[in-house]
Parts: structure tokens; C-alpha cells; sequence
């Protein structure tokens, strides 16, 4: 039944209920409110749509320049920042009526609920898919002197969230390894909220490529616990997180969620011409160590707290080393 005519029902179902027996009952009449049309699932026409919009964002996906967002809030950000979806995907009408006003240039296509189901891996979808090109320009906005390198991340919401904050500490970049979970997995940018269009992200760029590219004045600072400092890079200066001088440009080193920090990357680091530092973050026994995520988040702020944010002119060197990881990309 229509919500307005069960509430409607049960409004009148309370009035009867005043009656006393014998009083003489006037029933008002029920207004019927019309549903609106169902798409049915063998409409030809809605199939036709929805296999062409699908070819459409194959190809998008194959030359890697397409993105799936499949939150509505992320995508009424995305909508207010000025992107532009290439496609617009919904089941019920008034998730349109809730968007920002959509481009002519967006192809927007109605599915019924099973077409839906097919596009997404969630259990239950909000009906509202936006395919977004990648950004080619980020907010012109103070940043501090800091890019963060994760090594083998797996989970996405690990990654999504160090992206989310790293964006809200307004680094400079993220920098995931090979081998390391696609950045552009819808699971990763619903955990990031939509922040790949707030900071440059890379992917697949080792941490020897990076430490390569690093101008002088900079120094890596390897995030690990108290105990892995120990065994993994005795050789390397130990200080908890607080105690580190973050007032520098830093590259933030942090292994993955299994293997923390692997033995290539103490190589790496210890091969490594700049000023480097291992910290970690005091813990509790019997608890040895953090998620990656939390680790990343509370050593970005730290640094976020020591060092102030910087105009763009005075991030020409950092600027250099981003513009050579885009075109490597």
C-alpha cells in the first residue's frame, strides 16, 4: 500500500476509536494517491540504454580515466566541487530531485533494481551510481611539506582512509607501492569520501623511485613499532612519534597491513642519501603494534601540528617530484 494512504488509514482507524457504541460515525473518504510508473525489467528500451551506457564506461575503465562512485553524498560533493559525471545512474526518481543540477553532458540512465545490482558489489546500493572522470587538477590550497608512501596496503578502507585524512591535513600526496590495493576501487573511494579530487594520489611507484626524486632539505621518517625498530632497522636512529623533528619536508614511510615494513624497504632506506629516522607510537603491552591506518593518522597530524602549511611557491621542489610521478603514470 502507498505510505500516504497507510498513514491515512491509520488516521482514521484513531477516530474511530473516540466513538462511543451507538454514536452515529461519518467515514471520510480515502484519497487515493497515485504510485509512479515502474520500470519493468524486459522494457527494450531501458535494456537498450543501460548496454550502451555500460559499453560507454567499459571503455572508460579499459584506458583508466573513469571512476565509480556509488554514495550519494560523495557524489553531491563531487556535483558542488564542479566535477562532471561522463554517466548518471538511478532506480527511483527522487534521487535525482536531491542532486545538484546535472550537465547536459551527463548521460543519465534510469535502471530497474537487478541492472543495479549487476553494477555494484554492495549488498544493499542507494540506487545512484556517478561514473567521474579522474581529477586533472586539484584546490590551489596551503599544504604542509609531507608525502606520505604506503607500502602493499591491501584493505580498502585502510587505503581510503589514509587518503581521507592525509587530504584533511592537506599533505601534499599519497603514494602507494605496487601490489598495493587499486586506489580507484569503488570500496577505496567510498572510505576516502570522495578525497582523490582533494589531493594528487599515485600508485605503483616504489619507494626507491621516491627517495630517488626527493630534493635535498628533505628526510624520510619510517613508521613501525617500538619492537620492529629494533629488530628490523637497528642501525637507524628510535624515536617515538612526538619526539621526531617534523618541521622539515618529510616522506612518510608506512608498511602494509601484514607485513609492515619489509626487508626491501630497510634497504631502501638505509641506502638512502637523506637524513633518515625510524619512529613509532607508544603502546600498551600485550598490544604491539597499531592498524596502519590509525598509525598513518596520528603520525599525519603530528606533523600537521609541527609544521605549518605552506603557500605553493614556497612547494616549487615538491611540486617537481609530483609532476614526475603524474608522468610516469
Amino acid at each position: 500500500m502507498n505510505p500516504v494512504n497507510s498513514a491515512r488509514l491509520l488516521q482514521n482507524c484513531r477516530r474511530l476509536s473516540q466513538y462511543r457504541k451507538g454514536d452515529s460515525i461519518r467515514y471520510p473518504q480515502l484519497r487515493v494517491v497515485p504510485s509512479p510508473p515502474k520500470i519493468h525489467k524486459h522494457d527494450p528500451e531501458t535494456h537498450e540504454k543501460f548496454v550502451r551506457a555500460m559499453k560507454e564506461v567499459r571503455l572508460k575503465q579499459e584506458a583508466g580515466s573513469s571512476a565509480f562512485v556509488e554514495n550519494k553524498r560523495i557524489i553531491i560533493d563531487l556535483l558542488n566541487s564542479g566535477q562532471t559525471p561522463s554517466h548518471l545512474f538511478y532506480t527511483k526518481e527522487f534521487l535525482l530531485k536531491e542532486l545538484p543540477e546535472l550537465s547536459d553532458k551527463t548521460a543519465v540512465v534510469q535502471l530497474h533494481k537487478g541492472q543495479m545490482t549487476r553494477m555494484t558489489d554492495l549488498i544493499a546500493s542507494q540506487g545512484l551510481i556517478g561514473v567521474f572522470d579522474k581529477p586533472k587538477g586539484f584546490p590551489s590550497i596551503k599544504r604542509i611539506p609531507l608525502i606520505v608512501w604506503v607500502g602493499k596496503i591491501r584493505h580498502p578502507g585502510n587505503a581510503g582512509g589514509i587518503i581521507r585524512t592525509a587530504a584533511g591535513a592537506a599533505c601534499l600526496s599519497v603514494i602507494f607501492s605496487p601490489h598495493s590495493v587499486n586506489i580507484w576501487n569503488p570500496a577505496v573511494l567510498r572510505a576516502s569520501a570522495g578525497s582523490h579530487y582533494m589531493i594528487p594520489t599515485y600508485e605503483g611507484r616504489s619507494l626507491d623511485e621516491v627517495m630517488r626524486d626527493l630534493p635535498e632539505g628533505w628526510q624520510v621518517c619510517v613508521v613501525q613499532s617500538e619492537e620492529s625498530c629494533r629488530r628490523k632497522t637497528p642501525s637507524l636512529p628510535s624515536l617515538p612519534y612526538h619526539e621526531v623533528d617534523l618541521t622539515r619536508p618529510t616522506l612518510l614511510v608506512i608498511g602494509g597491513e601484514t607485513t609492515g615494513i619489509t626487508g626491501r624497504m630497510v634497504e631502501a632506506v638505509e641506502g638512502c642519501p637523506h637524513p633518515v629516522t625510524s619512529t613509532f607510537i607508544p603502546i600498551t603491552p600485550p598490544l604491539d603494534s597499531l592498524s596502519t591506518g590509525t598509525a598513518a593518522s596520528i603520525l599525519i597530524y603530528e606533523m600537521a601540528r609541527q609544521c605549518k602549511p605552506r603557500e605553493e611557491e614556497e612547494l616549487l621542489s615538491a611540486s617537481d617530484i609530483l609532476s614526475r610521478h603524474k608522468t610516469m603514470g
